[in-house]
């Protein structure tokens, strides 16, 4: 692209952004306001030879040291927006989860008063059908719009047409997630309000706060709670220092500002190797790490 681009940001510090205040530079960031910048960016036959990533509000991402050297997307503008159509809401990838749960709150849309809890955006929601409370995104969810790089257009999937399931959602290659299609149930606004203080009130009791945090670190295995795994499989020594689980819920991060990458990245792995070796079982990561 040429670097009069207003759309574009050279070396974009993640760590500055990133929920774990931690990360590597990205060579090229572009902001994406319309439908027909994601277009004119990949008309360009130098941007489609080059790796890409699609980052939203890095709050399950983390860049390793060396940084990204390839072309990042970040949706804004007309992704940022929450529209109530007759029989469905469609709702922007860049749309925070807890935006689009206060929107419902005061539109008296029930049924997503778990995203109040929940640090991500819509898009990586969709991505990873993201959840808790026992709810994911998938039972709301009617249809994904997405753009398609490779033949550039915009297509639309149903659901029903997508193989979601726990951690897994709409991961199709050379595709950026825009839209997703929600379904509208209407309910009592007091009740819906007074849902979501419960689950923030669990999340206060049960989690981390005011914290470098990145959500859960890995995925909870089939019949297994990851924490649980976790605290029986180390030693107190990993609950210390400058990188350290949280006292509070050893699923967690509660580090230090500005901590190397790299260093996040080891750790983990020497905790996935405590619990191979305790419990043989291999811990998922849930946090995505890009090299």
């Amino acid at each position: 692209m040429k670097p009069e681009n207003k759309n574009l940001v050279i070396n974009y510090p993640s760590a500055k952004y990133s929920w774990l205040k931690s990360g590597g530079k990205i060579s090229h960031l572009y902001k994406i306001y319309r439908q027909n910048d994601l277009i004119d960016l990949f008309d360009e036959s130098n941007t489609r030879e080059k790796s890409y990533l699609v980052i939203g509000n890095l709050s399950n991402t983390l860049i390793k040291d060396e940084g990204f050297n390839g072309i990042a997307v970040k949706l804004t503008g007309d992704f940022t927006n929450v529209q109530i159509k007759k029989e469905y809401m469609l709702v922007g990838a860049a749309v925070l989860d807890s935006y689009l749960s206060r929107f419902c709150c005061q539109n008296a849309i029930s049924g997503y008063e778990f995203l109040y809890t929940i640090p991500g955006s819509i898009g990586g929601n969709i991505f990873m059908n993201a959840g808790c409370y026992n709810q994911e995104i998938k039972d709301k969810l009617i249809s994904v719009i997405f753009f398609d790089i490779e033949h550039k257009k915009i297509i639309e999937k149903n659901i029903n047409e997508l193989n979601f399931d726990y951690r897994q959602g709409f991961q199709k290659k050379n595709t950026i997630i825009l839209y997703g299609k929600f379904k509208i149930t209407h309910g009592n606004k007091k009740l819906i309000k007074d849902k979501m203080h419960e689950y923030e009130n669990v999340r206060n009791q049960t989690q981390p706060q005011k914290v470098n945090c990145c959500g859960s670190i890995f995925k909870n295995p089939i019949n297994h709670s990851a924490w649980k795994l976790i605290k029986s499989s180390i030693d107190d020594s990993f609950y210390e220092g400058p990188i350290k689980l949280s006292k509070i819920h050893s699923n967690f991060f509660e580090n230090d500002p500005n901590i190397s990458a790299n260093s996040i990245d080891l750790f983990i792995t020497k905790i996935q190797n405590k619990v191979k070796d305790k419990h043989k079982i291999l811990l998922e990561k849930e946090l995505r790490i890009v090299d």
